[in-house]
């Protein structure tokens, strides 16, 4: 699936009302870059050669184009700064390009071409977008980064996605360290600590590209995620996204949007309808079999009563064989009823997503119970892939703020290298109704795991996981 890196607009209308949220958390454009470094801070000396000198050269030339083109050259030569850089390297960058020119610029052309392309064709407000999302204002080496999995740490760029709204929005990224390796967001490092007279430079394996709308705008418009919209409406029970307090309203608030950090583990529509067909199976079969019992129980009864009757039975004789003999045939028949029935009829009910919205199983599917099980897939931490534990540990989602004791959801996740190749999430019950669900490993934007978004990351999974 293509990156589509020539949009990078937030509306600046949503970015105007974060702003007084935002200001007593973000630095003005001036205050925002370090212009003291600390004394004997390694990412510093007069002997070395600037960042932006560094990266004129060796595998960083097409990003040096872009910072060219975003005019940030001056920035990355002024040693008034101390700056970190997460550097794509000529490799990722030409990925990015044949992305951006919608294939216009073929993989194996001239890097002449290339530099061509980021300079007289790609957009400069999206050379600064991307430019300014991969710089932090300070300089910081990996062994600055804790050495955890979980959960990332949360730095500052200096990316504003709106200036001409305010100069205090920030985008932050998240930088993780652990024994696989060291990521920005879910991109790994694959070359740290290339040091500057200016600060340090680590080279990206990927372009990584601000986001620019909230989890609810992806949730609300998947295709494949009409049962979780669907569910999440339900669970909100008759308020809407401009109704504070709902869950809608927490997922797509431009006034929270930038101060929230959610990880949304998010079922696709066949997950939904697969655990709705179990949950509902029972119930569809037993009103299957009750109505077919009532309706056979009285026809089996006569039959049986008419032909003692017809044999020479009196009226009493005939009443007590229909009622000894009545209730263990008509069970037969409701049950072969509900038996041939309740497949298709759970079928045909699964596949809808409104069956949370049909009052008819309100007392099955009520606000409360999908509330608990929607916000049992959602955690208050930003969490890629990449900062999943090898060994199973259980994490707090946002179903222990009413459940303080609930253990969470467990999380194990598998590398090959800095790559994650597999990654489950599971409740604490056990049997048939809780497996481990599978993240969908698709990191491309657009797909299924690693999304970034401004309020948080959203990753698909194929089952639904239910918190007992």
């Amino acid at each position: 699936m293509p990156f589509n890196y020539k949009k990078f607009k937030v509306s600046a209308v949503a970015l105007a009302a974060i702003v007084i949220f935002l200001s007593a958390c973000n630095k003005a454009p001036e205050e925002i870059l370090n212009t003291n470094p600390p004394v004997n801070d390694p990412t510093v000396s007069a002997s070395r050669a600037t960042l932006g000198d560094t990266l004129a050269s060796g595998p960083y030339t097409l990003f040096y184009k872009m910072v060219q083109r975003a005019g940030k050259l001056d920035t990355l030569k002024s040693r008034i700064y101390n700056l970190t850089v997460f550097v794509p390297d000529n490799n990722a960058m030409k990925q990015f390009v044949v992305a951006a020119s919608n294939g216009a610029v073929a993989i194996d052309a001239p890097d002449a071409v290339f530099e061509g392309f980021i300079s007289g064709s790609l957009p400069v407000a999206s050379a600064q977008a991307v430019v300014t999302y991969h710089i932090l204002p300070n300089g910081l080496t990996s062994a600055d980064i804790p050495s955890a999995l979980f959960p990332n740490y949360k730095f500052p760029t200096i990316f504003n996605p709106a200036p001409t709204v305010s100069p205090l929005v920030r985008l932050d990224a998240y930088v993780g360290r652990s024994t696989n390796g060291m990521w920005k967001d879910n991109v790994p490092v694959i070359g740290p600590d290339k040091l500057a007279g200016n600060g340090v430079i680590h080279t990206l394996a990927a372009v990584t590209i601000p986001p620019s709308q909230v989890l609810w705008q992806r949730i609300a418009t998947d295709p494949d995620m009409t049962y979780l919209k669907a569910a999440i409406v339900r669970a909100d029970s008759g308020m809407t996204a401009t109704t504070p307090g709902s869950l809608q309203h927490y997922l797509s608030d431009p006034t929270l949007a930038l101060g929230a950090n959610f990880t949304v583990f998010a079922p696709t529509n066949a997950a939904f309808q697969a655990i709705i067909y179990q949950l509902a199976y029972p119930i569809v079969w037993q009103m299957i079999y009750n109505q077919a019992y009532a309706q056979i129980y009285p026809i089996v009864y006569q039959q049986i009563y008419d032909n003692a009757i017809a044999g020479g039975a009196t009226p009493d004789e005939a009443t007590a064989l229909a009622t000894a003999q009545a209730p263990g045939i008509a069970q037969t028949q409701a049950t072969a009823a509900a038996d041939a029935q309740a497949p298709g009829t759970t079928t045909a009910l699964a596949s809808d997503p409104n069956i949370f919205q049909n009052p008819a199983l309100f007392p099955y599917f009520s606000a409360q119970t999908v509330k608990g099980i929607v916000v049992y897939h959602m955690m208050a931490q930003r969490m890629f892939t990449v900062n999943g534990p090898t060994t199973t540990m259980f994490k707090p989602t946002l179903l222990n703020s009413a459940m303080p004791s609930h253990p969470g959801i467990g999380i194990t996740t598998s590398f090959t290298g800095p790559v994650v190749t597999a990654m489950t999430v599971k409740g604490v019950g056990g049997g048939s109704l809780y497996p481990a669900a599978n993240v969908i490993i698709n990191p491309l934007p657009g797909a299924s795991s690693d999304q970034r978004y401004v309020n948080g990351v959203l990753h698909k999974i194929d089952r639904v996981l239910l918190p007992q």
